[in-house]
């Protein structure tokens, strides 16, 4: 895998305390619900936002990998643990241990199989969280498009075979950053979408960002690296 500039990993990040742990906190929002126990480590943290967010949290046990000198730089300002290492050079050489891992805003960026080594490298008993843009929205491609660095979009459906077959069950998944309510008023906008406009209603109340949160519960499937059909 080459080297990368900040914007190959980040579609955006902050470049001071502040703005990273604001950044930070509106992930952990989300995603806060999805902790467990033990290390929790972000593969390709960028600053630091997240991390710094687990820390006001109470989080100790908590690690980054970017190889972004200027990000890496930023996140070490902030007293972070990160290290500074190539993604695939990381995943190969270190004694990863079992814990929760985050996979931001990178999947998109990276090749295919680059995804499946990530995949396959974790632990059995990890947790993995995927967040990526949500290919079933207009806003999702809107997300998607507005970056020129993402190499490839991933939906859901692809997501989910790309885990079953690395050993991982789904725990959770859904959209965000814009995506509509579920009040009733918009089940009602998504029962006149479908039954009048003929289309899914996720295409126009889905949000911009979609994540899924799996378990690894077994080694890699034997055609964990066949092409997904």
């Amino acid at each position: 895998m080459s080297k990368t500039g900040s914007a190959e990993f980040h579609c955006w990040y902050a470049a001071d305390r502040q703005s990273a742990l604001r950044k930070g906190q509106g992930l952990l929002d989300t995603y806060k619900r999805f902790l467990r126990p033990g290390p929790v480590c972000d593969l390709g943290c960028g600053e630091g936002g997240f991390l710094l967010a687990l820390r006001e949290l109470g989080c100790e046990d908590i690690s980054g990998v970017d190889s972004n000198p200027e990000l890496c730089s930023l996140a070490e300002s902030f007293g972070l643990p990160v290290t500074r290492s190539d993604l695939g050079d990381y995943l190969r050489s270190e004694r990863l241990k079992t814990g929760v891992y985050f996979y931001l805003d990178v999947i998109e960026h990276v090749p295919f199989e680059f995804n499946l080594l990530v995949l396959n490298s974790l632990p059995v008993t990890s947790r993995l969280i995927v967040q990526t843009p949500f290919t079933n929205s207009l806003l999702g491609h809107q997300y998607y498009m507005n970056v020129p660095s993402h190499v490839s979009p991933y939906s859901p459906w692809v997501l989910r075979k790309m885990l079953a077959r690395s050993g991982y069950d789904l725990v959770a998944e859904g959209s965000m950053d814009g995506a509509h309510e579920p009040n009733w008023k918009n089940r009602l906008r998504a029962l006149f979408i479908r039954k009048v406009l003929g289309i899914e209603p996720e295409l126009l109340l889905g949000g911009g960002n979609y994540f899924v949160v799996a378990d690894k519960n077994r080694e890699p499937a034997e055609n964990a690296h066949a092409p997904i059909r």
